[in-house]
């Protein structure tokens, strides 16, 4: 045992994480038997030791030390039986070689067990039982604390951790005695254990807290007597001016309200008189003071610390505690905070470790008031405070960044548990001491973040206290300007985070729906004008409205119910800010007549066509909002939909052709708002979409990617053109706000398929071949490249009759060193005009060809986007089959490559789908004649490429289409020969195949034969 422990302390003396991982393993032993260990001997304890007496004592103090908390009870119980069971002199063996000596070991856990057991020992010797009087006469309370205090005192000279140590010792020793109840029974008790304390407290300053603390939690059994009379004594020696006094006076008073507290250092540390000296002493600035308490001052200084002194806790007890909302407790509560926090903590003067402190009082009062008395929590954002946590926010290399960072965290945290905080945390941040832009201003998303936690409750409140400060601006146009386009982004945020509605505010609920009124707010500044603005909003203003509007659309919408008030918003928009003529207004009129009557009739419908109904109002919406954008093709879309709307009333074919159409035109723009609203209208559709809607839908897919697919796609070049000429022009604004990640998200394949350069990040490794190619294309582009500025070079030489200095030896002497003349030089310059402009065309034209390139790979991911919509849904429909040519010619023919990896997914997911499908219906039935047709044209398009990942989606699909067919045992046969033909013909030559081709064939075939045979082997044990 002896060795185990030298062991331990020496390990302990590097770190504590070794021995407590030694421990634990020690522990982790007799982990098979844990119930028969915890068992423990409860007999009384020896006074002389013998083998067997050593072993049951050492094996029971150990566990009293083991970091396991059942261990520790477990010992502590068998202990303490065992002990008050034994003679006097057994019991004071324990306690003098023992369990006081104990209290001075780091080891686990051993000052916690050790504690446990000496504080029940002293309640039961000198408590209401007092064994001490009756059985042990021996142990009085002044033996027994003369034996802590040997125990505990540093002799010689020993290292500064085991002196820390005794001292801790002591110190637990001495909270025992508290937690035992016993100290007030006699009068001489308690001054002797104060002056304990309190020479502690002289001699180590770092212990004067944890002193205090003692004090303090001793209060509450002493009576108001013996409270008087400490708190002179601690006056008298001048330990009342320090944190720990203040602490221990609010303790006091708040246990004994009628306390008669001494005239000094204060009667009440809360007093408006004395909390200018409060505010000094917290400050820990003491130490320049000359006044009565210099006797202290003196002392030595407590080191700066990150833990938070327990005052702070009681200060926020007290201002908890009190009445809620009452006024007085908020006019004390400014005038402490703004005194001492805000004055002292945070002043000109305060050093960072104060201002350090400053923000972590600020979270902890912020978290204290959001469970406990809301009301408060505004009065904590003052002047200074704000001006530093603004500062010290905004970069990264300040020194309490994190600190300032933490404190805004610590909003989020507050009003996510209260979201009452919401309206006064707002209210601060952008007002008198805050800023307007304050994100801005702090680089961070605290504003941001705050708004998603607005309520149906609370929104219009949100949406008020948002709009008031840029309604009339009094600042200067330019300062105007960006708060209201910062105010855009803040109604963008509200709208786009707000938590979904419940499903009961769409059928009449008058409860507020916090996306819809963002919404709203949008669209009603970006196309109406707003007499309450002065100035008026500016086009620049209404542009970003107009921009973040479509942002927001296509964010919020989730579900039907987000479909209903997007086209209530719509209608309610009055576009008085824009310039309409007669014929436009006219068609704006008719949309939105048409758009009421779809919603209306959406309520009649039963849910799939009130779907449909939905959907065709919500393309109306949308389509109304480009009219009053000033998109060209605005008014054919409203006709077109007119038709298509009559087409579906009256159930005339082509209905869901035309539909197709208008979402085609939609998708190819490049918008998320576009893209989302049309997979929606084309989701609620599925089920109508016609064979020739289907093959309308998938025509894009063939088209060539370059300038000849491009011309074919999109045939009005001249709108196309001036759209995107006017995107970039309304791009080129300055922006109020960077793009959201979740705007680039949306964007998606927009972007990742434009640099073709390499490997892309979702490309399979094995594809070596591909990767081959796309190098080669690399090293021609680079070479073409090289030989155009080679090209340049050449026809700058003739013009200026010159060479480059590489080549020198191969270039004519020349001794004519004349100056040229003016007409020569006009010639020259001339002549080099027209150098460059030719140059210039060629790039012009190769620009060209890959924007062409672009928007055609774009367009064929928009389309695939609905391809797997409707394969997700209608899985189990023959049609759906109808979409697998088309998407493996794009897998084979596509040169990029995650427009290839989209396809080959959504053959993956169609056969997913698939299976889902026939698992709810089992009576889906094909016409067999035409999917064996389909297989063997997947088997002869599979002998097209051989690269991997067309090998796998066409294998992928072969199997689809085979599943589809296995529904009937019959068609087994003809599968099987169908896989062994295109075999055959591989083996002979005559084709070229990847040969998991026919290995998945196989794996496929063995899964079937095994369900056969399991759902066999059932059917045989239930007949049984």
């Amino acid at each position: 045992m002896g060795k185990r422990k030298r062991g331990a302390n020496k390990t302990g003396a590097n770190g504590s994480q070794p021995t407590q991982k030694r421990a634990k393993t020690d522990q982790s032993l007799p982990n098979g038997a844990e119930t028969t260990s915890l068992e423990l001997e409860k007999t009384p304890f020896t006074e002389t030791l013998t083998g067997e007496a050593r072993r049951r004592e050492a094996k029971v103090y150990d566990l009293l030390g083991s970091a396991d908390s059942d261990e520790r009870i477990a010992a502590a119980d068998a202990l303490i039986t065992g002990l008050l069971a034994s003679s006097e002199t057994a019991l004071e063996r324990h306690l003098d070689n023992r369990l006081f000596r104990g209290l001075a070991s780091s080891r686990n856990a051993s000052r916690v067990g050790f504690s446990l057991v000496i504080a029940e020992i002293l309640n039961q010797l000198f408590g209401p039982k007092n064994l001490a009087k009756s059985k042990y006469p021996g142990l009085t309370f002044d033996k027994v604390l003369n034996i802590l205090v040997e125990k505990t005192t540093p002799s010689g000279h020993i290292p500064g951790q085991e002196e820390r140590d005794c001292y801790f010792g002591r110190l637990f020793g001495i909270q025992c005695f508290v937690e035992s109840r016993v100290l007030f029974d006699e009068e001489s008790r308690w001054p002797k254990i104060l002056d304990l304390l309190l020479k502690m407290a002289d001699k180590k300053v770092w212990m004067r807290s944890h002193c205090g603390w003692v004090i303090v939690e001793s209060l509450p059994q002493m009576g108001q007597d013996r409270a008087e009379e400490t708190l002179r004594k601690l006056a008298d020696i001048g330990l009342g001016k320090t944190a720990e006094g203040i602490g221990i006076w609010m303790k006091a008073r708040s246990c004994y309200p009628d306390l008669k507290t001494p005239a000094k250092p204060w009667h009440d540390p809360m007093n408006p008189a004395v909390l200018s000296e409060v505010a000094r002493v917290l400050k820990d600035n003491v130490a320049q003071d000359n006044g009565e308490d210099a006797a202290i001052t003196k002392a030595k200084q407590g080191g700066w610390s990150a833990q938070l002194h327990f005052v702070w806790d009681l200060i926020l007890a007290a201002f908890i505690g009190q009445e809620a909302g009452g006024k007085q407790s908020k006019d004390q509560l400014k005038l402490f905070w703004t005194t001492v926090i805000d004055d002292g903590l945070f002043s000109k003067n305060a050093s960072d470790a104060q201002k350090f402190r400053g923000f972590v009082i600020f979270q902890k009062f912020l978290q204290g008031f959001a469970t406990e008395n809301a009301e408060l929590a505004r009065e904590l954002f003052t002047r200074n405070l704000m001006k530093c946590l603004m500062n010290q926010a905004s970069k990264e290399d300040r020194y309490l960044h994190r600190a300032a960072l933490k404190s805004l965290q610590s909003m989020e945290k507050a009003v996510q548990a209260s979201p009452e905080l919401l309206l006064p945390i707002l209210r601060e941040l952008l007002g008198k001491h805050g800023a307007y832009d304050f994100d801005q201003r702090t680089n961070t998303k605290t504003i941001e973040n705050l708004l998603q936690w607005a309520t149906p409750d609370n929104a219009k409140s949100v949406l008020k206290l948002l709009r008031d400060p840029i309604v009339v601006a009094n600042d200067a146009a330019g300062e105007v300007e960006k708060f209201r386009q910062v105010y855009a982004g803040y109604v963008s945020k509200l709208a786009s985070q707000a938590k979904p509605a419940p499903e009961a505010l769409s059928s009449g609920d008058k409860t507020t729906n916090v996306a819809e009124l963002g919404v709203k707010e949008l669209a009603a500044c970006a196309y109406s004008i707003q007499p309450q603005f002065k100035p008026e909003l500016s086009e620049k203003s209404r542009e970003v409205f107009r921009r973040l509007l479509a942002s927001t659309i296509g964010k919020v919408m989730r579900r039907r119910a987000d479909a209903e008030y997007l086209c209530n918003a719509v209608i309610s928009v009055e576009p008085t800010a824009v310039n309409m003529s007669d014929e436009i207004k006219t068609e704006q009129e008719s949309a939105l007549k048409a758009m009421r009557k779809l919603l209306k009739a959406s309520k009649k419908s039963d849910s799939k066509n009130s779907g449909a109904s939905v959907g065709l109002a919500l393309l109306y919406a949308i389509t109304i909002l480009q009219l009053y954008d000033g998109a060209p093709d605005a008014i054919s879309i409203l006709q077109d939909l007119e038709r298509c709307s009559e087409k579906m009333k009256s159930k005339e074919g082509g209905s869901s052709e035309l539909l197709v159409e208008i979402l085609l035109s939609l998708v190819s723009r490049q918008s998320p708002m576009m893209r989302q609203i049309s997979e929606q209208v084309f989701e609620a559709f599925t089920s109508q979409i016609s064979p020739e809607a289907l093959e309308l839908l998938t025509e894009p897919l063939l088209a060539e990617e370059n300038e000849k697919g491009y011309q074919a796609l999109f045939e009005n070049l001249e709108d196309e053109d001036a759209e995107m000429e006017d995107a970039e022009g309304s791009g080129s604004e300055p922006e109020v706000e960077d793009i959201d990640e979740d705007d680039i998200s949306e964007i998606g394949s927009d972007v990742e398929f434009v640099t073709l350069n390499g490997v892309e990040a979702g490309a399979d490794g094995e594809d070596e071949d591909e990767d081959e190619d796309e190098e080669d294309v690399d090293e021609e582009q680079a070479e073409a490249d090289a030989q155009e500025l080679a090209d340049l070079d050449d026809a700058l030489a003739k013009v200026l009759k010159s060479h480059r200095l590489d080549k020198d030896k191969d270039a004519e002497s020349s001794d004519s060193d004349s100056d040229m003349t003016d007409s020569e030089m006009m010639a020259l310059d001339e002549k080099l005009v027209e150098v460059f402009k030719q140059r210039a065309k060629k790039s012009g034209k190769k620009k060209e060809k890959k924007d062409a390139k672009e928007s055609v790979i774009m367009f064929k991911h928009r389309v695939i986007d609905l391809i797997a919509l409707y394969v997700k849904h209608e899985a189990a429909n023959p049609l759906a089959f109808n979409l697998l040519l088309p998407l493996l010619d794009v897998v084979r023919t596509t040169t990029a490559k995650p427009l290839a990896n989209k396809a080959g997914i959504a053959i993956e997911n169609f056969s997913r789908a698939f299976k889902k499908a026939r698992a709810a219906n089992s009576d889906v039935k094909f016409d067999a004649e035409t999917q064996f047709a389909l297989m063997r044209e997947i088997h002869l398009q599979a002998a097209k490429d051989m690269s991997h990942a067309y090998g796998r989606a066409a294998s992928a699909a072969s199997l689809l289409v085979a599943s589809s067919l296995f529904t009937d045992k019959e068609n087994i046969d003809g599968i099987n020969a169908l896989y062994a033909k295109t075999f055959a013909e591989c083996q002979k030559g005559a084709i070229k195949m990847q040969g998991f081709f026919f290995t998945d064939w196989v794996n496929w075939g063995m899964g079937h034969a095994a369900n056969a045979n399991a759902g066999a082997s059932g059917q045989t044990q239930g007949t049984a």
